[in-house]
């Protein structure tokens, strides 16, 4: 008997799917459609069963008192992992390039699926466009082309000491970056699919990665390594503008130094089951729902007009007669240097920040990314939030 580790597990993203079903292939696996994602402590995976139970309720003195269980359905199988946020230098073959070891996660995150292959990196409906000018130093995610029902189709392999998985037809549903004031900055991801498998599978530690066992059916499959050399952002340098103007032209600029926060995307993803009798009814698809971008900002209470009190003095003005008060927020984690992640959100809502009475006084800042249009909000656009990801050359 083996026992299995969480300390040696390793998990791989891969594109290598069926494009109608997302089932994840047996073959063909490379290293542009598989990559290596370096996780941490708290990788979780499971699919639950739905169950029914029938009972009986009798009068009289011998009452049937039994009950009877069905398995109705096999419920999304529920995927949440954490990535380190490291922005590099690379070369893509044809250009330098600022790359990323969660780029396939962020654009599986944002790119709406199209035809199977145009959500891709590099693809006309990608969502995470690498920039290869020296000049302008960083890759873009956007959420321009999210404006779809379902997301591109990505399988997950997990493997074990002595047991490997598979989970089929996964979408990406919600990703947190946390900015604990000790900590390196990380994103904390929320994935589902529509099966997960036991499967057997192998890989070595080469480079690119290289697959082996009974799962595979043929040729020579490989992964892209885990970039190891990638450098590390502090979140106690990190800072936060706001500017009380939804172009951030114009307005007052307030200065927030953190000291703690978070900022949660989120695609509310659904699914559909069927209902059939006699049967374990399996997910059959799932659809995105609303595009949701919020987060609060801690910092303490100091004085002057451009810093939190000034905020929250001008937001207690406004509040009497603004419905809809309008901010830009830009967060550059990592702080100014070389090597940074920069969040930009032209046009958020902010709700009046809440006084924590602690030996030091602090505040609690909650914002509301939103589309817009120009100088006002729109409902209808897929501009909340922009990230650019910045390395040192």
């Amino acid at each position: 008997m083996s026992f299995n580790l969480i300390r040696n597990a390793r998990m791989f993203f891969t594109t290598n799917v069926n494009t109608n079903t997302g089932v994840v292939a047996t073959t063909g696996f490379t290293a542009s459609n598989t990559k290596e994602i370096q996780v941490l402590d708290g990788l979780s995976f499971s699919q639950n069963t739905g169950s029914e139970t029938v009972t009986l309720n009798e009068a009289g003195t011998t009452p049937v008192r039994g009950q009877r269980s069905f398995n109705t359905s096999l419920e999304p199988v529920e995927l949440t992992f954490s990535t380190y946020i490291r922005p590099s230098y690379t070369n893509d073959g044809n250009n330098d390039v600022i790359d990323a070891e969660e780029d396939v996660l962020w654009n599986a995150f944002a790119a709406g699926y199209v035809d199977g292959s145009a959500e891709l990196i590099g693809g006309a409906n990608a969502a995470w466009v690498k920039t290869p000018d020296a000049s302008t130093p960083y890759s873009t995610l956007s959420m321009t082309n999210s404006g779809k029902n379902q997301m591109q189709r990505f399988g997950v392999i997990v493997l074990l000491d002595s047991t490997s998985y598979v989970i089929d037809n996964c979408v990406l549903d919600q990703a947190t970056i946390d900015f604990g004031l000790d900590a390196i900055a990380t994103i904390a991801w929320t994935a589902r699919g529509s099966v997960l498998r036991s499967a057997t599978i192998t890989a070595n530690s080469a480079s690119p990665v290289v697959f082996s066992g009974a799962y595979f059916t043929a040729g020579t499959n490989e992964a892209k390594a885990k970039n190891t050399t990638a450098p590390f952002l502090a979140n106690k340098l990190s800072t936060v503008a706001v500017t009380s103007n939804i172009s951030g032209t114009a307005g007052t600029a307030y200065s927030l130094a953190l000291t703690g926060g978070s900022i949660t995307l989120a695609n509310n993803v659904t699914y559909l089951t069927p209902a059939n009798l006699g049967v374990v009814n399996k997910p059959v698809t799932y659809f995105t729902g609303t595009r949701a971008i919020s987060g609060s900002i801690n910092c303490y209470l100091r004085t002057g007009n451009t810093n939190s009190a000034g905020l929250l003095s001008q937001m207690l003005i406004d509040s009497a007669t603004d419905v809809d008060p309008a901010f830009q927020v830009i967060i550059k984690i990592g702080g100014i240097g070389a090597n940074r992640v920069e969040l930009s959100m032209p046009a958020c809502v902010l709700t009046i920040p809440t006084i924590n009475t602690e030996q030091v006084v602090s505040t609690t800042i909650n914002f509301t990314a939103q589309g817009y249009s120009g100088t006002t909000f729109a409902i209808d656009s897929a501009n909340e939030v922009t990230l650019k990801y910045y390395a040192a050359l």
